[in-house]
């Protein structure tokens, strides 16, 4: 990991958003990144399923943290939507009582593993996943830059990526390319601002629903076996395990613009 500037501060008042924070790594980090909010913080947990999010929510309130959730399909939710909801949470408070605005980018699905890469070729399905994977997560990610447009230089953005970001894993090409396509707009955007903290963060081989959804429609035979082999070895990493990873990385702020870190890599 490349050294970049000093500590990331989060002792102050900050304003949280968590997106996929019903389950997983989601509910992980949300709970993780509330421990390390100084008082008057706010958290916003967003996803689709209501009464997990609540759990999610239970597990983050404190005294120093005040947290809501909107139980929201981001694949659908329009620009206006998506600001509306930013725009409750903070119940009246200005941006500018918050030392960080704080926004983690995990919501995301795997896509049609039952189908060959050679053989794609249902747009609207693609279309789909790209709107929650890709092009939902950016527009969201806009209008959180434009709340905070004054005091831009107090946003930190996680996004929540993968090794298949970088690296093709064969009967993935909807989880690889939207990873890939994510992974490089908030590289981009770290370019453009370098005054704003991005983290690519990638939690490694973790033990969620998702490791079974691939057990279950993957028809690649090889992807099967990797996953197995994962599962069997029990070399899967709990997610609060990778969830803490995640905030020592990002707390310490070690890491260039936008860079990909991989919670195998060293510290």
């Amino acid at each position: 990991m490349a050294s970049s500037s000093s500590n990331i501060d989060l002792s102050g008042p900050s304003f949280c958003v968590v997106s996929g924070a019903s389950q997983g790594i989601g509910r992980a980090i949300a709970v993780e990144v509330a421990k390390c909010l100084g008082p008057n913080s706010l958290m916003l947990l967003l996803a689709r399923k209501k009464q997990e999010l609540a759990v999610t929510a239970s597990l983050c309130e404190s005294e120093k943290v005040k947290v809501t959730y909107n139980s929201v399909d981001l694949s659908t939710a329009s620009e206006e939507q998506m600001m509306d909801i930013l725009k409750q949470a903070l119940s009246g408070r200005k941006v500018t009582d918050f030392e960080t605005g704080l926004i983690f980018h995990n919501v995301g699905s795997l896509g049609n593993l039952a189908v060959e890469t050679a053989r794609m070729e249902n747009i609207p399905e693609l279309r789909k996943y790209y709107d929650l994977n890709v092009f939902k997560v950016i527009s969201l990610n806009t209008q959180f830059l434009k709340l905070f447009e004054e005091v831009e230089d107090r946003v930190v953005i996680v996004n929540i990526t993968s090794l298949c970001a970088i690296k093709p894993m064969g009967g993935m090409a909807y989880y690889c390319s939207g990873k890939a396509a994510r992974e490089m707009y908030f590289r981009v955007l770290a370019e453009e601002k370098k005054h704003i903290k991005v983290l690519n963060y990638s939690p490694g081989p973790v033990e969620t629903a998702m490791i079974d959804n691939v057990l279950e429609e993957a028809i690649n035979d090889n992807l099967r076996d990797v996953f197995t082999s994962f599962k069997n070895q029990g070399t899967l990493l709990k997610p609060e395990v990778t969830a803490k990873k995640c905030m020592k990385v990002l707390l310490s702020g070690k890491f260039l613009p936008g860079e990909h870190v991989d919670y195998f890599d060293d510290e």
